[in-house]
């Protein structure tokens, strides 16, 4: 709209556009320039123009902590940092923090993550369920509902705090157990709790992966220890 009036506003400056007085013909030639208002979209509403765009450099991701080798910023850097001895607080406060290193992917998991067969392919277009399967906690968080109620690509986002919720360790008689509560039944009774309620996986992964974590995790042995010193007390404690 604003170019049609320019272009109108050219034209009349061009003919030198006249105003009658009586009989006398009054060139007027000093009519103001047109005026652009700003936009009123918000920027992102507004065309892109990539001149406009203000760019903000943090350089390489290149400065590693000394101790846990994990790669920053500079400008992460704490104000106690030395030249040669950066220190930072994101990672594992200089040394206070140490968690073990991973180790290498082996055996079934890394088949099939890596593997093409059937039973690697469905594991990975369910590896959210599959990890489900043999979760331990649950997640408990407050979303935000005004987000996920718009018509936009969906969006997770929460208000105040996250948690991880573990169930008791004993399930009630008309429940059927969850989470940590089929790590303490047997090998064939937690197998079949987990087919029951995930008929639509393969129940072979499911079984591979139960006697992968039963070899190797390091937690499981505990919940089974924790649920024979509840055996061994009284009912009335």
């Amino acid at each position: 709209m604003m170019t049609i009036w320019y272009v109108n506003f050219c034209i009349i400056k061009l003919y030198m556009l006249t105003s009658y007085q009586g009989q006398e013909a009054v060139v007027v030639d000093d009519l103001p320039p047109p005026i652009f208002h700003p936009s009123p979209y918000p920027p992102a509403g507004q065309p892109f123009i990539e001149a406009n765009i203000k760019y903000n450099n943090l350089g390489m991701l290149a400065v590693i902590c000394p101790y846990c080798h994990a790669f920053h910023f500079d400008y992460e850097k704490l104000r106690s940092s030395w030249v040669n001895h950066p220190k930072f607080g994101m990672c594992c406060l200089q040394g206070q923090i140490q968690l073990p290193s991973l180790q290498p992917l082996t055996g079934i998991l890394y088949n099939y993550l890596t593997g093409d067969n059937y039973s690697s392919r469905e594991f990975r277009n369910n590896i959210r369920q599959y990890n489900v399967v043999f979760a331990m906690t649950s997640v408990r968080v407050k979303i935000d509902k005004s987000v996920t109620r718009q018509s936009d690509p969906y969006c997770f986002k929460i208000q105040g705090e996250l948690h991880y919720l573990t169930s008791a360790l004993l399930s009630y008689s008309n429940h059927s157990p969850i989470y940590t509560q089929i790590y303490i039944l047997d090998t064939a009774e937690q197998l079949n709790v987990r087919r029951l309620n995930n008929r639509n996986l393969n129940s072979v992964v499911i079984d591979n992966l139960q006697t992968m974590l039963l070899d190797t995790h390091p937690y499981i042995g505990y919940y089974h220890h924790a649920y024979e010193l509840i055996r061994e007390k009284p009912v009335e404690e």
